[in-house]
């Protein structure tokens, strides 16, 4: 679609938006991480020290928690350590899976810095059943462009202030290695703005602009920075607390009417145990394995949200364990397992002994749910790979 404000756009099913790019320099200007640079051999004993310190100071946290069952733990881990740098086993090959995921980041980069580089900056309006940009979202990207300077100050003004919240954190500022900051002007190339999001949700004639931002203090998530033309005002956030700060004064819009399936109804009545209503759905031609196109396999999500039960009855009403979730590209066996290398439970491909002994302390810490939570998985393990599930 070619739109009279944003110019070309290309609908985004998966984010239910439309995609295209303006020119708003500011943000360009800051719109990539640059790459790290070489570290010379005193930045690298520097780091080193550091890392050293951070890993004593995390140790004697435990010490004084576990006691004896702590200096046990270490001296296994000191110990493995040790046996690995020994060892004269040959190095693993390259994960091909790992090199390609590589490159493709490798491309967009370079895509996103040629972009960069003239000035324009990716944008994305929220079109849920690609309905075309609401008078609402307009405003706001012309507010955008006639004051980018001054959206721009505020934006680096949250940025700024979400490191703050960070860097007063002893731990995690030993734990992250965060170099300090007198201003925002030293957060230069520590943050990157990536993207802008126009909401749906709107205020004072006004839709919401979320930005999306890297840093060096964020988990892989990132930060949001929320700005609102009507107060002239930003907020920063995560993923998980943007619906608290996108407030709108607008009638909400009247969805479709939900009318369930054959599939929907199989899947309330395996879920809620209704055994003579599930079978009756399956006479009636019902499957639990026919999906829609934004449908995950239910199995999936059984085993993402770790319910061993509601596995056992899918798998008893005739779910394919082979039924890949799209996005992951895994099935639910391949998620389970991975879920069981993640927390700890059994070693990843690539082992980090010393990260294992801390595991282990953790997990003796918060007692009985690290067990019950291992066992929810197990049990899921087992119940796939005697359904055959590869």
């Amino acid at each position: 679609m070619t739109h009279d404000l944003f110019g070309k756009l290309k609908y985004k099913d998966g984010h239910e938006s439309w995609s295209g790019s303006a020119r708003l320099p500011r943000f360009a200007a800051v719109g990539q991480l640059p790459d790290p640079p070489e570290m010379t051999e005193e930045e690298a004993e520097r780091v080193a020290t550091e890392m050293k310190a951070a890993v004593e100071n995390m140790r004697q946290l435990l010490r004084e928690r576990f006691g004896e069952e702590a200096e046990a733990a270490f001296a296994a881990v000191d110990r493995s350590i040790d046996e690995q740098e020994h060892a004269t086993d040959d190095p693993e090959l390259p994960d091909p899976e790992v090199e390609e995921h590589e490159r493709r980041r490798a491309e967009r980069r370079q895509k996103n810095a040629a972009l960069f580089a003239k000035g324009r900056f990716p944008i994305r309006i929220a079109g849920p059943g690609r309905e075309e940009p609401t008078p609402a979202q307009e405003a706001a990207f012309r507010f955008l462009l006639g004051n980018e300077a001054a959206v721009f100050e505020a934006v680096a003004g949250q940025v700024w202030e979400s490191f703050q919240s960070v860097y007063e954190q002893e731990q995690l500022r030993a734990l992250m290695m965060l170099r300090p900051a007198a201003n925002a002007a030293d957060l230069t190339g520590r943050f990157a703005v990536t993207r802008l999001d126009i909401a749906r949700e709107a205020r004072g004639g006004f839709a919401h602009l979320v930005f999306q931002v890297e840093c060096e203090w964020q988990d892989e998530d990132g930060l949001l920075i929320v700005y609102s033309p009507d107060t002239r005002s930003a907020a920063w956030t995560a993923w998980e607390g943007l619906s608290d700060v996108l407030e709108s004064d607008e009638p909400e819009e009247p969805g479709p009417e939900f009318v369930p399936t054959p599939h929907d109804e199989l899947l309330e009545a395996i879920l809620t145990d209704d055994g003579a209503k599930a079978r009756e759905l399956i006479a009636a031609g019902a499957d639990i394995n026919a999906l829609g196109p934004d449908e995950y396999p239910p199995l999936w999500i059984a085993v993402d949200q770790m319910e061993p039960e509601e596995v056992r009855r899918l798998l008893a009403f005739g779910a394919d364990p082979g039924l890949v979730n799209p996005d992951e590209n895994s099935t639910p066996l391949k998620h389970a397992r991975k879920m069981y290398r993640e927390m700890g439970f059994s070693p990843a491909k690539t082992r980090d002994v010393a990260m294992d002994g801390f595991l282990s302390l953790i997990q003796a810490a918060v007692g009985g749910q690290v067990g019950d939570i291992k066992t929810r998985v197990e049990t899921i393990i087992q119940l796939l790979e005697a359904a055959g599930a590869k």
